[in-house]
């Protein structure tokens, strides 16, 4: 077989599919895993009785979390090898050296160990170098800059938490209140900065489907009309997405800003791929706020910020 036949069954691209699939999967099928209990159990259900029919969920969540581990420091390396610039070279090996040292530390304290957390120290450092390299990688597509605010002050929740740690002070706790407290409209705004951005690009016509399903589940949301939605949307949705500071009146704005982002990120594939396949990405890279900080939600951002770089195009977009 030759080279280019070799090339052409492993081509690098896959990764970058699997990875956004996968994301995907993992957003849907293991967070929402997760949550999905809450309802039965507030109805009074014994979650033994239910838990057969959710094996797929956790077959699936827990397939695609597993790829996630895998292909984040394979991008992470990729990345390092193909980009040219010193700086974000010498970030992303930083951020990759520290991940794999944490994920080495947990495995050998035990998978299931939620005792375990890293010295707070290690965690500031790790989490600005994340947010460091992150920004560098950004300069490229500087609408990202808008999009990546919301998970500065999710970054901005732990550091604050992690310093109050370290220097007793509850003034500095005060700070990291106010980061949760702000991230919602963060998230609202975001969205709408970069569907303002985006109409100039894509045609309004091929978003309408999205523009409809996301009033749709706004409307049904707000409204109600199906049994269980408001806590589904109230409770489960910012979880899943890992958003604090939620108001009552934000999850069905949520819905809709979410649906219709979601539409011109994946319309701008034939306009712009790499800035396409970074925003999905980055969309379904959302933090979760656990017992024990995990590597992967912590870098999901960053690696999100990569496929403006490992993503190949014919020819150069300009902003």
């Amino acid at each position: 077989m030759s080279i280019n036949k070799l090339n052409n069954y492993f081509n690098p691209i896959y990764f970058l599919y699997l990875y956004l699939i996968s994301a995907f999967l993992e957003l849907f099928f293991n967070r929402e895993f997760l949550v999905s209990v809450l309802p039965f159990g507030l109805a009074g259900i014994s979650v033994s009785k239910i838990e057969p029919y959710l094996t797929a969920f956790y077959i699936v969540g827990g397939s695609a979390f597993t790829f996630l581990l895998i292909l984040q420091p394979v991008l992470l390396v990729w990345a390092i090898v193909k980009i040219k610039e010193k700086l974000s070279r010498v970030l992303l090996s930083s951020v990759l050296y520290l991940t794999l040292f944490a994920d080495f530390a947990h495995i050998a304290y035990g998978v299931n160990n939620t005792a375990f957390q890293l010295p707070a120290i290690y965690s500031i450092v790790y989490v600005i170098l994340i947010i460091l390299a992150s920004i560098n990688l950004m300069k490229v597509r500087k609408i990202l800059y808008v999009l990546f605010i919301p998970d500065i002050l999710a970054y901005s929740f732990l550091l604050f938490t992690w310093l109050t740690e370290v220097f007793r002070a509850s003034c500095i706790g005060l700070l990291s209140g106010y980061s949760g407290y702000l991230m919602a409209y963060s998230v609202l705004s975001a969205g709408i900065i970069f569907i303002v951005w985006s109409v100039r690009k894509v045609r309004v016509v091929r978003i309408l489907p999205f523009v409809a399903i996301g009033v749709f589940v706004g409307i049904a949301s707000w409204l109600n009309l199906i049994p269980g939605w408001d806590f589904a949307i109230g409770v489960a949705f910012p979880y899943i997405f890992g958003i604090l500071g939620i108001r009552d009146w934000m999850p069905p704005l949520f819905f809709v800003i979410a649906f219709i982002t979601f539409g011109y990120a994946l319309c701008l594939r034939k306009v712009d791929k790499p800035l396409s396949f970074s925003v999905l990405a980055l969309l379904a890279s959302t933090l979760v706020f656990d017992s024990v900080p995990i590597t992967l939600y912590l870098i999901a951002p960053l690696v999100a910020m990569t496929y403006l770089y490992l993503t190949s195009v014919k020819e150069k977009v300009r902003e």
